[in-house]
């Protein structure tokens, strides 16, 4: 299992789950966002995971700048392998999304895919992101909530999770 890249990481998950994000796309994942998205626009993609997302980013944005930030060199190095196996190019940041090494105002699109369940204070992240989007910019979030997860018969184990 990986461990948590940074305190406000509130959790990890196993080396199979991880290969399983690299199926997401940008159609089947990020479909809420793309309406929007327009060439040359200014894009940061929060928690890019293993690049997929990003990468197809890269390609609609086109010639704008696409930002990966991630929690720490290692993940950021999935999404940096991603794009130069796709010959994409795009800046990487090792950071904190609740405390983003970025000016006010800095990109027309915020983005972050299934981020929000993975940090000790989600409103204080949309915070961040808002703060670093342009006005009339987009924040675009898609998360899952686990408190309104359940199952039978009760597993004790996954009780423990939640």
């Amino acid at each position: 299992m990986t461990e948590p890249t940074s305190p406000r990481y509130t959790h990890g998950h196993h080396d199979t789950v991880l290969r399983s994000h690299r199926w997401r796309n940008a159609a089947n994942s990020a479909a809420y966002l793309l309406p929007y998205l327009a060439p040359g626009q200014d894009l940061l993609d929060v928690g890019s995971g293993p690049g997929t997302i990003t990468a197809d980013l890269v390609q609609i944005v086109a010639p704008g700048r696409v930002t990966a930030l991630e929690a720490s060199e290692a993940a950021l190095a999935l999404t940096m392998d991603e794009l130069g196996e796709r010959w994409l190019s795009a800046d990487g940041a090792v950071g904190d999304v609740h405390s983003m090494d970025f000016p006010d105002n800095s990109f027309d699109v915020v983005h972050a895919h299934q981020v929000l369940q993975h940090v000790a204070d989600p409103v204080g992240a949309l915070r961040e992101m808002r703060r670093v989007c342009r006005p009339g910019g987009i924040v675009a979030v898609r998360d899952s909530d686990y408190s309104a997860f359940n199952w039978y018969p009760e597993i004790p184990e996954l009780d423990e999770w939640m």
